[in-house]
Parts: structure tokens; sequence; C-alpha cells
């Protein structure tokens, strides 16, 4: 499985043959791929320091209190099974996704690699189909109609597009399979992107279109399809930037990646300092 930094490589080094100038799309991506793996190895750490912690000390009763949407329902124990299945393994699956991005690990470790891309694919499937029937087999608490179609819109993509890389692994279409595994990546990690947005929308805006008691609002309305849309959207820029052969198409794409990385930035900085203080306090 590839991704946006190996490539990034590549494109260097054409550039360094042709004496080009500057390489933008390749240090965008290699920007994207540092900012990227910051803020998911924070909300990894947040997972594991601030809900692992809990499940370890008291099991499935440590998330009782820990004011998550649809969260701990006291007699619920299917539901409250699924929910730490959704919440645990999305953090083995973040962290697995950057094992994956590393081209060191798939170069000289390629068994850790594969290995550790079965589990993702596998996992990620289990895990959205347990958020999806946390969405929908509950009572809705917060949010709106509009929101959950748009998460399980993301449910069924991460589904569709782990299918799609493995077939392409199978068959060793290995060109079309790191373009669907990156895919997955982006879909995957919607949980993820859907936390930078609201929080950088509430740090840059303060929270304009967003009612923060029942969490509902036509931004998160637009969110809730924004966290895969814009990601997938940039990705595929990229995809068609490789192929051109004009120099302004690739500049403006490296430009709307920045644009999109700085963005994350902002997300980042914005609920990383959440995610450290729920972590000190226990």
């Amino acid at each position: 499985m590839s991704d946006l930094s190996t490539t990034a490589e590549s494109h260097a080094q054409r550039d360094a043959e042709t004496n080009s100038s500057i390489n933008w799309l390749g240090w965008s991506a290699k920007i994207w791929f540092v900012v990227t793996a910051i803020g998911q190895w924070l909300f990894v750490a947040y997972i594991a320091g601030y809900y692992g912690s809990r499940f370890a000390a008291n099991g499935v009763d440590g998330f009782e209190g820990t004011r998550l949407a649809n969260g701990f329902i006291t007699g619920d124990s299917v539901g409250n099974n699924m929910l730490a299945l959704h919440i645990l393994g999305a953090g083995l699956i973040i962290a697995a996704g950057q094992l994956q991005l590393m081209p060191n690990i798939r170069s000289k470790i390629p068994r850790i690699h594969r290995y550790s891309g079965w589990f993702y694919i596998i996992a990620s499937v289990i895990v959205s189909m347990a958020g999806t029937y946390l969405t929908w087999a509950r009572e809705r608490a917060i949010g709106s109609v509009v929101q959950d179609i748009g998460t399980t819109t993301s449910g069924v993509l991460v589904v569709a597009f782990a299918a799609l890389g493995l077939y392409y692994a199978i068959n060793k279409d290995f060109a079309s399979h790191r373009r669907w595994m990156l895919r997955l990546f982006m879909v995957v990690s919607a949980v993820w992107f859907l936390r930078l947005m609201t929080y950088g929308w509430f740090m840059t805006t303060g929270g304009i279109g967003i009612d923060s008691k029942t969490f509902s609002g036509p931004f998160l309305e637009i969110v809730s399809y924004a966290q895969f849309v814009i990601p997938l959207a940039g990705l595929q820029l990229y995809f068609w930037a490789q192929k051109s052969k004009s120099r302004l198409a690739t500049n403006f794409s490296a430009a709307v990646i920045l644009l999109l990385t700085s963005a994350m930035a902002i997300g980042i900085f914005a609920v990383g300092g959440s995610w450290i203080s729920r972590m000190a306090g226990g």
C-alpha cells in the first residue's frame, strides 16, 4: 500500500532529472503527510489514554459519563459492547493506517506492512458496521437524520473501498490497489476529519450554524458529508496532478493541498488541546 509521501519522492526525482523548478506538488504531499501523522497519532493517544484507560479499569462500564453521542446506556449490553468496539477499534485502525503510510515499513519490513494491511481492511469494515448499528439501532440523542445519513454513507464507502482494495491486491494490480487503499484511508479517517472541521470551525467562527446543546445545525449537516467528500476530492485532485504534464495544473493542485493542510493544522490545534486536557484530567 502506497502513500502520498512515496509518490512525492518520485516527483522530486523527476524534477531533478529535468532541472525543473521546485516540485511544489511533492512538497505539498510531504507536508500533508507530516501534519496528518501528527494529528492522527495524537488522536490515537487520546483514544488510548482517555477511553482505553477507562475500559481497562472498568470494562464497558467505563464509558459511562463520557458524553459520547449515542453513548453508554445502562442495560443495553449489545449496544454498549458495540460502542466499545467502535471506539477502541477506531484507535487501532488509525494506528494501522499510519503504519501503511510509512514507506520505510513497506520497503524494509514488508511482512508488517502486509499483516497490518489485512488488519486495516478487516477491522475497518467491522468498526464501520458497528458505527452504523449505533447510529440506527438506538434512539437519537443528538444530531439529525441528515447527519445520520452522512455518517452511514461514510460507512458504506468504507466497505466498498475495502472490497475494491482487496480485489485489486488479489489480482496483483498494485497501482489500482494503492489508489483504492488511499481512498479507504480517507473515508476511514472521516471520524478524525469531522473533529478537525468542527473544532476548527468553533475556533475561527465561534460555532456559527451549530447548536451546541443538540449538536445539530446546518454546519454539522454539511460537515457530515464534507468529512469524506473533501478528503476524497483532494486525493483525486492529487491523482490528476500526478498524470498531468502541465506545471500550472500541478502547482494549482499543490496550492489546494497546502490550503487543505493548513485547515487541518488549525483543526488539530483546536481539538488537540481538548484531547490533551481530557487525558490529563483522567
